[in-house]
């Protein structure tokens, strides 16, 4: 396992042990009183399916993967906020699960922190493979550098893919946001459209109108909307993935809805952050060129 990547790893197999952790003391064991209820105000037991997904990706990260590492950048934001919130907002909880609630954060907060500067370092070494590499070593072998042509084709392939992903994954985000709106009902002749929060679900039709604006500025590889984009992606992501707890809602397609929205807005905070990882490598492969010439 590379040097750099061994923090991350083992700060997330321990955040997977506190989850288990706290499930055991919110009563979610065989026989226990939170034994998979099923209640809304009562879900305890995710805290399973969290230690089992963060388990998964810390595998694949330490298999050398880079985008689980970027995915894990996300989760990190997302945990940081559930955590806290999931250890006073569903039900009465002991002191021991509060106490663990608030340890996971602390430990999340460093994996962010930590995560975010391997893969910073990824972005300014010189040898990304090498760095995120199983054994930390770099290959032996010296490769010919591409000429100037081959950079330039490949430069423009990756540019049309990267637009083609950003647009593809907000198009998905924009139409899971207004099929939420249709089937709540804000159409002509449906719900009153106000501000207050019974009749304010109108506003995922902003939130699709907005995301799709600052896309095609960031399909053109403008930095400030890719940036922008990221940003509004992880809102809504935190967004689409609260509002159902926060309402108490138990409509299963709005549950679904809300999750298609989640993955899609979590999906193009990771694209869009590869896109700007990914720009400068043109850039690095052209500097050994122009040097020999």
């Amino acid at each position: 396992m590379a040097g750099a990547l061994r923090p991350v790893v083992l700060l997330m197999l321990f955040a997977s042990i506190l989850f288990v952790v706290d499930g055991v003391f919110d009563g979610v064991y065989p026989g226990g009183p939170a034994w998979f209820t099923g209640r809304y105000d009562n879900l305890a037991e995710i805290s399973y399916v969290f230690a089992i997904i963060n388990t998964i990706v810390a595998i694949m990260v330490a298999r050398g993967s880079e985008r689980s590492l970027q995915s894990r950048i996300g989760l990190s934001v997302f945990f940081l906020i559930e955590r806290p919130i999931t250890a006073f907002a569903l039900g009465t909880k002991p002191i021991e699960s509060i106490v663990t609630h608030f340890a996971t954060a602390g430990v999340e907060l460093l994996i962010l922190v930590t995560a975010l500067r391997v893969w910073r370092l990824g972005n300014a070494a010189p040898d990304v493979d090498a760095l995120f590499a199983l054994d930390g070593s770099s290959p032996t072998g010296a490769k010919p550098e591409p000429s100037t042509d081959a950079v330039r084709r490949r430069s423009d392939s990756v540019a049309r893919r990267n637009a083609w992903l950003i647009g593809g994954v907000t198009l998905a985000l924009a139409l899971a946001l207004v099929a939420d709106g249709v089937y709540e009902g804000y159409v002509p002749g449906g719900k009153t459209w106000t501000t207050a929060s019974d009749g304010s679900g109108w506003i995922v039709y902003l939130f699709a109108v907005v995301a799709l604006i600052v896309a095609a500025r960031a399909v053109h590889g403008k930095k400030l909307a890719l940036r922008l984009l990221i940003g509004i992606a992880l809102i809504l992501f935190i967004e689409r993935s609260f509002t159902p707890f926060s309402m108490r809602e138990q409509d299963p397609i709005v549950l679904a809805l809300h999750a298609v929205g989640a993955f899609a807005s979590l999906a193009v905070a990771l694209v869009t952050a590869g896109v700007i990882r990914g720009g400068a490598a043109p850039h690095r492969a052209s500097v050994p060129t122009l040097e020999a010439a």
